[in-house]
This record gives structure tokens, sequence and C-alpha cells, in this order.
């Protein structure tokens, strides 16, 4: 088994969230944050200042009429949707890479995230759960522990592999058996280190086990459960770990998902991708049929 503090060692190797991305998230606990001051910050990079107003009139992030100005921006979309862009942003070149060990290609791991962010945003507003602002960053962010098990899974994938089919297990319990650390708990971590908010960190610790999160922090996660299955069942960046995926029914069943909830919501996200496919080069699969979906 390799040395897991030496696995949780290469997150110094994983590069830092941008400057930009720990000030806005710094201004958006400022109850009294100056949108002006906000929108300088963000114009200090013009290709920050193009990116932020192309997502912010794409279908899925914009408004009804066009949005022409950073503090047009932040005004019309809100500082919270703004960071979520910003973070999109920053985290895409992390994760629009090929990661071997799970079988990914380039556009695996990026498809599964921003699937996974609208998903359980799109869970959010159709539950009526208005005190989950973090939905969307949390579900961003959930796999991120991949980069950081990459190399080894790469190394190891076999005797992963080799369990799965052997015992029967899902591969982030495969993981812990070869490696002593699977990649949620690697995400959690990664997380930790860039002082997100314990609920986002959590939400990716515990997103194979949504019943082992600290109850403050249950509801979060099993939002970010249930849209991980639902997107690994639509085929969204499904790999290596797709296998034996083992769902947690009492997650579904906390939230109250139904058949036809999945189905509404799974319809939503692949819109969703389909608008912001040309910005983060996404591959939005065919639109799912109520087949896929089991009932509840």
């Amino acid at each position: 088994m390799i040395d897991k503090s030496k696995i949780l060692a290469t997150i110094d190797s994983v590069p830092s969230l941008p400057s930009v991305v720990i000030q806005l998230r710094q201004y958006l606990n400022d109850p009294d944050v100056n949108f002006d001051q906000l929108a300088h910050v963000l114009q200090h990079d013009p290709g920050l200042t193009a990116n932020i107003l192309q997502l912010a009139n794409s279908a899925y992030f914009g408004w009804s009429r066009s949005i022409k100005s950073v503090r047009e921006a932040i005004t019309r979309l809100g500082t919270d949707r703004v960071f979520q862009m910003v973070l999109c942003m920053s985290v895409a070149p992390l994760v629009r890479k090929p990661i071997n060990g799970y079988d990914m290609d380039s556009n695996g791991l990026w498809e599964h995230s921003i699937s996974t962010a609208i998903c359980a945003e799109q869970l959010a507003i159709a539950l009526n759960l208005e005190d989950t602002p973090e939905a969307f960053t949390s579900g961003l962010l959930h796999d991120l522990g991949k980069i950081v098990l990459g190399t080894f899974v790469e190394v190891d994938d076999e005797p992963i592999k080799e369990i799965v089919r052997s015992d029967n297990l899902a591969f982030n319990e495969a993981e812990q058996m070869v490696l002593g650390i699977d990649h949620a708990e690697a995400a959690g971590e990664l997380l930790r280190v860039w002082n997100l908010p314990d609920e986002v960190v959590a939400s990716a610790r515990w997103h194979h086990e949504p019943s082992q999160a600290k109850a403050e922090h249950r509801q979060l996660t099993d939002l970010i459960h249930v849209a991980d299955s639902l997107c690994i069942r639509t085929g969204w960046g499904m790999g290596q770990d797709g296998l034996l995926y083992k769902v947690d029914e009492e997650a579904f069943a906390r939230l109250g998902i139904t058949s036809s909830l999945a189905e509404e919501v799974i319809l939503k996200v692949s819109e969703g991708l389909e608008d912001l496919k040309d910005i983060f080069k996404a591959r939005p699969k065919q639109k799912p049929n109520s087949a896929q979906f089991s009932s509840r």
C-alpha cells in the first residue's frame, strides 16, 4: 500500500486558487460589499472580464437581455453567481486534463464536474431548499480529489479494478484498500487547504457516504451525492469510478427525490450543458428517457 501521507503531500503540488477568487470570497462575506470596488477587482484582469461577460450572457448563467459590463453583471446576477462564474473559470484548467487512472479524457472530469454543479443547484431549486447557496460550488468541486489521486490510481489501477471485479466493491472503496485513501477524502483535504467553507469541504469529503456527514452539513452533502449519482447514471463524465457506484438510498429519501423529479432535473442539466458547451467545451449527452430512473 502506498503511504497515505505521501499522497496527501501531493496536494501541495496542486495550484492554489487564484488570488481574485480568494478576494471575491472575502467580499462575499462582507454584508456591506461595494459593487464598484468588486467590479474594479475583476476588471483588473481583461481576460477575466471578457469571460465573465461571456458567461453572464449565456442562457444558463445570464439575464434576459445583454449584460455589457462587470458592474452590471454583479448587480443583475448577484455576487454569489459572479463568484460561481469566476470559480468555474479558475478550476477549468485543472480539470480539463486526461486522468488515465479513471479512464477519463480531457473532457470527462470537467463534464462531470459542471453537470453535477448544475444538477445540485437545480435539485435545490426544485426542492425549494433556499438555504443551500453552496450547491453549485460544491458540485463543481466535489471530485477534485481525482486530480490528487490521478497519478497514483494510474500506477495502481489494475489492483483497484481487480478488487472492484472480485469483491463487488465500489471504486472508491477499492481506492481505500489499495491507496489508504479515496478521492473523496483527498478532495476534502484539498478544499480545506484552499480554505473553502466547512460545508463545501464536508460535501466533497462525504459525497459517497452522505449519511456519515455531520448533521449541519448533511443536506448539502445529500444534494451532492444525489447529483453525483444522477449524473453518473446519465453518463456525464463516467470513468472507472462509475463501476458499481453505490447509491445511498437514505440520501434520496431524506431529500424526497422521486423518479419524476429526477427526470425533470436531469433534463434541465442537459439544457444547461447545451448552453455552456461552447464556453467550457463540454459535450452533453443525449437527453435521457424515463427508463433510466427507477421509481422511488
